[in-house]
């Protein structure tokens, strides 16, 4: 009894220490502020592991947590994303559909230069966006979102982002209901919904600072459980909600056609291509495709941060060169990434969707996310979610190390520190071997 008792009293310390941490996260800490920021993170996470690495939670504990879990995204309604100005893009986005301008069309510098949007409130967007010179890569489904905000917000950028996030914590019901039905179905317990619900980074990101990986997490939940129940129908339905989220679902193409049959997964291809070309209709234009490719193109060939085989591989080129070999290195590391994926995805038969078929997509996004040349913190959520289906947990241990991505915007200029980046993948890579030799340790969380 008194076990129990103390037990439960370390629970809700842990929530009011997270509690408070993610309101001082929300209003006082910004990205510079690496200090406070660190040990804010790391008081988090340690309340977080002392969570989920308890087996014993009842049917009252788990509904408190939930609950917590969401209070702490609530925390963040009000505030202005600290960690991350992507959110200013979505809002411009957002003003251009809603005054009747194509966002796929027009470069910000060119309608700030031809002044088709007027005001301090936009004008304030221009000043603050990331990506001026680049024409908007943001899929149907959330420039759908952003011409709501758009619309909706009357010109303050302040209701943006009011809206902008109630859409995520939205989508993040749905994700919990569709998780809580997915572990069900797989006879596994329900609390496991909790490392991904109570993760930091998740809440962080998602909720904090509005990226909308929560949308895109929401929609492919849905699609793998309808996968799972074999309605191939609407989880083909919702794949193409996901993918014209963000596009990054479709390297679960091949696995999906694998595991459903070829005859069931080319209909289910089929679908999926055809819903996305219906999203994708309302914005097309003569301009779309070479627009978005030159932004991709641009992302593949000149953007870096936080990566890991493409920093070994520009060191090498620098040894033999001289110089960056970025334009070389960017086109053939993806062609590598592709090969990597179809081997995990049609090695071996996948007779029902279970641990094997979570297990193979996490490999897949681990490959996937060697081979790239950005990795922001918010890409690891995807990892997080469907670590919550298998034995894995080095997604967990990446959710906690790659904050130190954000020690960059410690200084001005931004200077990326690669001792800070080497030890973070050698340590996630290390628990990834681990974890494949079946060690213990690494399964110290629940």
């Amino acid at each position: 009894m008194k076990s129990s008792s103390k037990e439960n009293m370390i629970l809700k310390l842990a929530l009011l220490i997270s509690s408070i941490l993610y309101f001082v996260l929300s209003y006082f800490i910004k990205r510079e502020d690496s200090i406070l920021l660190f040990s804010s993170i790391a008081m988090l996470f340690a309340a977080y592991f002392c969570i989920i690495s308890r087996s014993d939670i009842s049917e009252r504990s788990f509904l408190i947590l939930i609950a917590s879990a969401f209070f702490f995204r609530f925390i963040f309604s009000l505030a202005t994303p600290a960690l991350s100005d992507d959110f200013y893009r979505f809002i411009w986005d957002g003003r251009l559909a809603a005054s009747g301008l194509n966002p796929f069309s027009y470069l910000p510098d060119d309608v700030a230069n031809q002044s088709l949007l007027s005001g301090s409130e936009n004008l304030e967007l221009y000043a603050k966006m990331n990506s001026q010179h680049y024409y908007s890569v943001y899929p149907p489904v959330l420039q759908l979102l952003f011409f709501i905000s758009g619309k909706l917000s009357f010109g303050s950028n302040f209701v943006a982002v009011l809206i902008l996030r109630v859409f995520i914590l939205c989508a993040e019901f749905g994700t919990f209901y569709f998780l809580k039905k997915i572990l069900e179905h797989l006879e596994l317990s329900k609390s496991k919904a909790l490392v991904y619900l109570l993760n930091p980074l998740v809440i962080i990101e998602l909720s904090g600072n509005l990226h909308f990986e929560g949308v895109m997490l929401f929609f492919i939940t849905a699609s793998f459980y309808y996968l799972l129940i074999n309605n191939l129908l609407y989880s083909s339905i919702f794949f193409a909600l996901a993918v014209s989220t963000k596009m990054i679902p479709l390297i679960l193409l091949p696995i999906i056609v694998k595991s459903v049959g070829l005859k069931k997964g080319g209909i289910y291809a089929l679908i999926v291509t055809f819903s996305s070309a219906l999203i994708f209709l309302p914005f097309i234009d003569r301009q779309l495709i070479s627009n978005i490719g030159s932004s991709v193109g641009l992302y593949f060939q000149k953007f870096e941060f936080n990566a890991s085989f493409y920093y070994l591989f520009r060191w090498i080129g620098y040894q033999l060169s001289g110089y960056n070999e970025i334009g070389i290195i960017g086109k053939v590391l993806p062609i590598i990434s592709l090969i990597f994926i179809l081997i995990i995805s049609l090695k071996d038969s996948i007779k029902d969707i279970n641990y094997v078929f979570f297990n193979k997509i996490i490999q897949i996004f681990f490959v996937y996310y060697l081979c790239s040349m950005i990795i922001h913190p918010w890409y690891v959520s995807f990892l997080v979610l469907i670590s919550v289906f298998t034995r894995s947990r080095f997604a967990i241990i990446w959710s906690l190390l790659i904050f130190g991505s954000y020690l960059t915007y410690s200084t001005l200029p931004y200077n990326e520190n690669i001792i800070v980046v080497g030890l973070e993948y050698s340590t996630v890579l290390a628990w990834f071997y681990c974890e494949k030799k079946g060690l213990k340790f690494t399964q110290i969380f629940h």
